[in-house]
């Protein structure tokens, strides 16, 4: 499919996807980012999906996604029904249902609410004897193996990053995913403690709000990351639902101000794992976070084990694209890390395509940060990011609006970096000759580092 919205999509790889004609069924109808859950993958996943998305195309970017310290039920061999009551124990000799933290019956009174399944089913404690936390039965439903436990309104003590993390981020460096998103970040010592980890990888960081730890400390999160995740699953069990569409604006017009991408996930289209059409109340889900201003949209259990992978991409493509087309320009104030002569430049070159008749807008610059400071006024012309690195490349995925171009070796030379830009885009047939564009590019002042130079030009005039 050609006509893909500028929303991007990030669809979760899963038992539903894995056939390589489904894969690329999906990417034909908008996945340009694909998401591996470590909840659910070992390493030989990790590197099985990772292959095979290369095999269709070497622009899906692959981000990883961590387990992080969620609590989760274990050891639990097939679904249950749970009904009435039910134990809940860290002890491994119980006869309860056993969860992945330990003692903690120690943290618990009587009365306390836990939440299963993100919050699908409710418990209410009612006694603890030793290592057992006897719960009544709120709200029933089945339990299948590996789902979430939820304490709402609780602190428990998590260390920074798990072995298994550790590990899992160890094997995506490996492996050479392009993101790493971190689950339940609770403030920036958890983001600095995983680039600590990460060296000098150039894989960027995604940091996922979904408690209200992480809600507490956006600010400085969104400082040290490369990219926020609404993760409004667990955010939605964590603080009331009702908040939730709030923090989601706030949290969108945050990144956008900082020129940083962001995500919004968790059951946009959860109806169709079941059905081929998604409800009216999630079709006006996507639309408005598309008006929102999210970066990028995602699919979790629609494409992991729904039924209708193929589908669900296809119907967030065409709501996006809907929503996009009653869209317009969306100037946004703040200062990015790209510095406040760019940003004005930025800023200015989207203003200019509304007044100049101008067609497209073309980066060119190794900074991600430079991109980030232009797609965040949301201008309706494409914006083209041309770099040398196959990394950057499928980095700039992620952000709203922009395709990206692979130059094998960009000339040092300004002007005929240009020239080969131009000409890449042109080749690809997303230019005419007669089209007007902007270009920002570095200064061609030696050893000045900042972009700094706006030009407006036909692309005639390049090629000839």
């Amino acid at each position: 499919m050609n006509n893909l919205a500028k929303t991007k999509i990030v669809a979760t790889i899963g038992p539903s996807s894995w056939d390589e004609t489904v894969l690329r069924n999906m990417h034909r109808n908008g996945m340009q980012l694909a998401r591996i859950n470590a909840s659910f993958a070992d390493f030989e996943e990790l590197d099985r999906v990772a292959s095979l998305i290369r095999k269709i195309s070497p622009r899906i970017s692959l981000i990883l996604d961590t387990q992080g310290t969620k609590i989760r039920v274990k050891a639990l061999e097939k679904e249950i029904e749970v009904k009435d009551s039910l134990v809940i124990s860290s002890n491994e000799q119980s006869q309860g249902i056993k969860i992945t933290y330990p003692n903690l019956h120690k943290h618990l009174n009587i009365g306390n609410q836990i939440l299963l399944d993100d919050g699908n089913i409710e418990l209410k404690v009612t006694a603890i004897e030793g290592e057992d936390i006897v719960c009544e039965v709120i709200q029933g439903g089945i339990l299948k193996p590996n789902k979430t436990v939820n304490i709402p309104s609780m602190n428990l003590v998590f260390p920074t990053l798990t072995e298994k993390d550790k590990e899992d981020i160890g094997n995506a460096m490996k492996l050479g995913y392009d993101f790493v998103c971190l689950s339940f970040v609770r403030d920036k010592n958890d983001v600095l403690a995983v680039k600590e980890l990460l060296e000098d990888s150039s894989i960027k960081i995604i940091s996922k709000i979904e408690n209200q730890l992480g809600l507490d400390s956006f600010d400085e999160i969104l400082k040290v990351s490369d990219a926020i995740m609404i993760a409004r699953g667990d955010l939605g069990v964590e603080t009331p639902l009702e908040d939730v569409p709030i923090l989601q604006k706030r949290m969108i017009y945050q990144c956008r101000a900082a020129g940083k991408p962001v995500i919004v996930a968790t059951q946009m289209l959860e109806s169709m794992r079941e059905t081929i059409r998604p409800t009216r109340a999630e079709v006006s889900d996507v639309a408005n976070a598309v008006m929102d201003g999210a970066d990028a949209l995602m699919l979790s259990a629609e494409t992991s084990t729904g039924k209708n992978p193929v589908q669900a991409v296809e119907y967030m493509n065409r709501i996006a694209l809907k929503a996009e087309s009653v869209m317009q320009l969306s100037p946004i104030y703040g200062n990015t890390e790209a510095g406040i002569e760019s940003d004005a430049i930025a800023k200015n070159a989207c203003f200019l395509t509304q007044n100049l008749d101008i067609n497209s807008i073309i980066v060119l610059s190794e900074s991600s940060a430079t991109v980030g400071s232009v797609t965040r006024h949301r201008p309706n012309v494409p914006i083209y990011s041309v770099s040398s690195s196959i990394k950057k490349v499928k980095q700039h995925n992620l952000y709203k609006g922009v395709k990206t171009f692979y130059i094998e070796q960009l000339a040092d030379d300004r002007d005929q970096a240009i020239a080969q830009a131009v000409e890449t885009i042109y080749t690809h047939g997303e230019l005419d000759l007669r089209d007007k564009i902007a270009i920002i590019t570095g200064s061609s002042i030696k050893d000045c580092t900042s972009d700094s130079i706006l030009e407006i030009v036909t692309v005639k005039d390049i090629l000839d």
